[in-house]
C-alpha cells in the first residue's frame, strides 16, 4: 500500500520563505526532500518529497522516520536552537 500524500494548502505557503532547502538523505540521494523555513523565524518545516500539485496544495510524499531522523539531525547541525516540524 502506497504512503499516503500530504497536502500544505497554497495560502499556507505564503508564511514560508520562497525559497526551500533541499536536503538528500543517504537512503536516497537522488530523490530530495523539501525543507521549508519560516519566514523571519527559525522554524522549519520537514515537507517530505515534492510529489506534485493539487488545484490548491502542494503534495508530498512523507518520509520514513528513519529519513525524518536524518533530515532533523542535518537540520540542527546548522540550525541548533531551531523548531524543526514535520508535516
Amino acid at each position: 500500500m502506497p504512503p499516503v500524500k500530504k497536502r500544505i494548502p497554497k495560502p499556507d505557503l505564503s508564511k514560508y520563505d520562497s525559497t526551500p532547502l533541499y536536503l538528500y538523505t543517504e537512503k536516497d540521494s537522488l530523490n530530495r526532500v523539501t525543507v521549508l523555513k519560516e519566514t523571519a523565524k527559525d522554524i522549519y518545516l520537514i515537507a517530505g518529497r515534492y510529489s506534485g500539485v493539487d488545484a490548491d496544495a502542494r503534495v508530498y510524499t512523507p518520509l520514513t522516520d528513519e529519513e525524518k531522523g536524518e533530515i532533523e539531525r542535518n537540520l540542527r547541525g546548522s540550525h541548533k536552537d531551531a523548531l524543526i516540524n514535520h508535516l
